[in-house]
């Protein structure tokens, strides 16, 4: 096994399964991208709590950093081509989507002056640096 840090799209929803054990896990897919030779499909499995958490709050084409132990293989595609296959036991989630700025509302000071005329009710004698 290979240690790896990788990072693709989320082909689909993660979904939650929970083992034999009872505790549960999650699976994933990820769209991986390989340069000039286009991308690869990479199999996700999660055990680590925080991470299957971190998983199931993403949804299809997030864009995900997982890293892990990885196996590489390779199948042959319907068309007869030799392709590579990844699976990852991925202990670390991470997403690298940004999540949209949420606006931020006016200060209910803004425009007015401070002091004791503005109604400060420290009437600015507070010595806030040496509190």
């Amino acid at each position: 096994m290979i240690r790896a840090l990788i990072v693709g799209e989320l082909r689909a929803d993660p979904q939650q399964r929970t083992g034999k054990n009872g505790k549960p896990f999650a699976l994933a897919r990820l769209s991986v991208p390989m340069g000039d030779q286009g991308r690869v499909s990479c199999s996700l499995i999660v055990f680590e709590a925080e991470a299957v958490a971190r998983l199931l709050q993403l949804r299809a084409g997030a864009s995900v950093a997982a890293a892990g132990t990885l196996k590489v293989g390779v199948y042959e595609g319907n068309d007869g081509a030799t392709r590579a296959s990844l699976d990852m036991v991925a202990d670390e989630i991470a997403s690298t989507t940004p999540r949209p700025k949420k606006p931020k509302p006016a200060p209910a000071h803004q425009g007015r002056q401070g002091g004791a005329a503005a109604g400060d009710p420290f009437d600015g004698d507070v010595d806030w640096m040496g509190a």
